[in-house]
């Protein structure tokens, strides 16, 4: 696809980012994006109506989503760079749109609009099918750099580095906004 290809395609699913929005990794990266990802990222975002920032896309060198051209690392917002809507709202949208791999991360932040680090709960959306060690879909959380990983079986999440579980309702009360 070309450039006037890309701006058709935003334009189709209502203009919500410009291209230089999701090559954040640099220049000609769209190109490196899978583009039935790239349509279903931009339906889902048109379908929720929340204000999304990009903060990573395809990355080069990384062995997984990624690297494939099929996750986006995503802040939602409320009200633009002032509130984002609840931990529990970003995993239901993420979760109903049905992606293969969602990650809520408790440890993220944002410059807001006066320039001050701001906390926030960061959101990674995957089409990837993954490389076979692991089941999909596949969810997780990431608190305070440890990532638990969700049990298809009973629902809790479990973190092999700390040996800890946590329910997704405790970490909302915990960590969420």
């Amino acid at each position: 696809m070309n450039r006037n290809d890309y701006l058709a395609l935003l334009d189709c699913y209502g203009n919500h980012f410009s291209i230089s929005e999701l090559e954040i990794q640099g220049p000609g990266t769209i190109d490196r994006m899978d583009i039935g990802f790239l349509r279903s990222f931009l339906a889902w975002r048109q379908w929720h109506g929340l204000s999304t920032m990009v903060s990573s896309a395809w990355r080069k060198g990384d062995p997984k989503s990624h690297g494939h051209g099929l996750a986006f690392d995503i802040l939602l917002f409320d009200q633009w760079l002032v509130s984002q809507p609840s931990a529990l709202q970003h995993w239901l949208l993420a979760n109903t749109w049905g992606f293969r791999g969602v990650g809520l991360y408790f440890d993220w932040s944002y410059d807001n609009k006066n320039g001050k680090e701001v906390p926030a709960i960061g959101l990674h959306v995957d089409g990837w099918s993954g490389n076979g060690r692991s089941p999909r879909p596949l969810r997780w959380l990431r608190i305070d750099g440890h990532y638990y990983y969700q049990s298809l079986a009973s629902g809790h999440f479990y973190c092999k580095s700390n040996k800890q579980s946590i329910t997704l309702d405790e970490a909302i009360r915990r960590y969420g906004p």
